[in-house]
């Protein structure tokens, strides 16, 4: 594996960086500073985005990128981050990744090939990606590719996941992305129990069966649950959980997302 750590000159120049975007003022600060960065690593193209539809101009949507033009026309237009196996591969991976990495983080189809050939036609390959996700918030992700010296794009991760990181966050707060409130809430184990069988689908009859109960026990349950919450029904109750972080997905659908219990 290529040396992946912030040499002097990389720890100087991400020193500097985070100086730089803490004082920007606005999105057109953040994405020059995004573009010195980019040429600073030896990359030709960057794009820093929401992972969203970007035909009509959202201020809530962040997109930022120098791709060529022809590519970030069919890109937008047509949707592309749908079947983009880098904007997947985001929801597999914490942290900066190549996409030479992409089979090991998600399972690639003939699909998934042919996009990024397609890319490449374009001139936009051999990139890394900073994931930038935030529960109960469109996912987004800060990349680099092209490089002028493909051997190295690796060596440059670590430094990538610094600017892109920073950067991503400073464009959130700049549009305005309010402090999240947190409610201590904790449910209690059987509560919880009862949440995680109602986000799988299950009727009160079907959790009573499970959880050995009546079901008028555990319509007690979710409601003492909804209360705690302040929702007023299974629905809320699940999306409020899990954006607390009191159950998670692999809890909800064990199958699809076995990797999260592993």
């Amino acid at each position: 594996m290529p040396n992946q750590g912030l040499d002097a000159g990389a720890l100087n120049f991400a020193a500097a960086f985070l100086a730089e975007i803490q004082r920007a003022a606005g999105l057109a600060d953040v994405e020059r500073l995004l573009e010195a960065a980019a040429r600073e690593l030896g990359f030709r193209h960057y794009a820093m985005i929401h992972h969203d539809d970007h035909r009509a101009a959202s201020p809530g949507l962040i997109n930022m990128n120098n791709y060529p033009p022809d590519y970030a026309a069919a890109y937008f237009g047509g949707l592309y981050h749908r079947d983009d196996p880098v904007v997947h591969a985001c929801i597999a991976a914490n942290a900066c990744f190549a996409w030479c990495e992409l089979a090991d983080l998600i399972e690639l189809a003939p699909r998934h090939r042919a996009f990024l050939e397609r890319g490449a036609r374009h001139g936009v390959a051999h990139g890394i990606t900073v994931p930038a996700f935030v529960l109960g918030e469109r996912s987004g992700s800060c990349n680099f590719c092209s490089p002028r010296t493909p051997d190295l794009t690796q060596h440059h991760i670590a430094a990538a996941q610094i600017v892109g990181g920073f950067a991503f966050q400073k464009a959130r707060r700049i549009i305005g992305r309010r402090p999240r409130p947190i409610r201590a809430v904790g449910l209690q184990q059987r509560q919880r129990e009862c949440a995680i069988l109602a986000a799988q689908g299950k009727s009160n009859t079907d959790i009573a069966t499970i959880l050995g109960l009546t079901p008028a026990t555990i319509k007690s349950y979710i409601e003492a649950a909804c209360g705690r919450y302040e929702v007023h029904n299974r629905t809320q109750l699940v999306i409020a959980a899990i954006l607390d972080g009191e159950i998670g997905l692999h809890e909800i659908s064990p199958r699809q997302y076995r990797h999260l219990a592993t």
